[in-house]
């Protein structure tokens, strides 16, 4: 098969798509929610999370400000207040009062949840890091939840589409979900090739 050229600027769409992430964070009183495409793991022990995030972004300046933030993971049927969230400044809007969400109390940290999402990561600021125009935020997970019949050890596929992440393709493109395949249970390849 041929390959074709991908200009560098959409190069990290051939890694994605991961889970989106609704992040919250709250400064005196400002609220914001942010939808992030480039979420990772990055330790286990102890739990460390980072998250991209543009320089100019409002939630950029709180959770500098704060010093903590959460990951909210919304499903399939909050597509479109994720679109909104995207492209509208926390600065200009309310976007928990535009978009209809509902804040809901957190575990550990300041920051609101969001009622609607299926799961939330509480995080603690432990760095930042800004290599480029958009800052690294390194997080350590203070406490975690999800929605039962979602989240086993894993996410579950099998669930109803509402209790489903949704993947960032690109753009306004969006996913869930598709196959799933377990490498313990594929068929042994044959010992010789042609």
């Amino acid at each position: 098969m041929a390959k074709v050229p991908v200009p560098l600027e959409r190069a990290h769409r051939l890694i994605g798509p991961g889970p989106v992430v609704l992040v919250t964070a709250e400064r005196k009183g400002k609220v914001d929610i942010t939808p992030i495409g480039w979420a990772m793991p990055i330790s286990v022990r102890p739990p460390l999370i980072a998250i991209s995030v543009h320089e100019g972004n409002f939630i950029n300046e709180l959770i500098r400000a704060a010093g903590q933030f959460v990951l909210n993971i919304p499903s399939v049927d909050l597509v479109r207040q994720v679109q909104y969230c995207g492209t509208h400044s926390g600065r200009d809007v309310d976007k928990f009062q535009v978009t209809g969400l509902h804040q809901a109390e957190p575990e550990e940290v300041d920051t609101p949840l969001i009622e609607e999402c299926i799961a939330h990561v509480e995080c603690s600021l432990v760095d930042v890091v800004t290599p480029g125009d958009h800052g690294i935020f390194i997080g350590q997970v203070v406490h975690a939840q999800a929605e039962e019949e979602a989240f086993k050890d894993q996410w579950l596929e099998k669930t109803e589409k509402e209790l489903r992440p949704i993947l960032h393709i690109g753009g306004t493109v969006f996913s869930t979900f598709g196959e799933r395949f377990d490498t313990a249970t594929l068929p042994a390849e044959d010992a010789e090739r042609d």
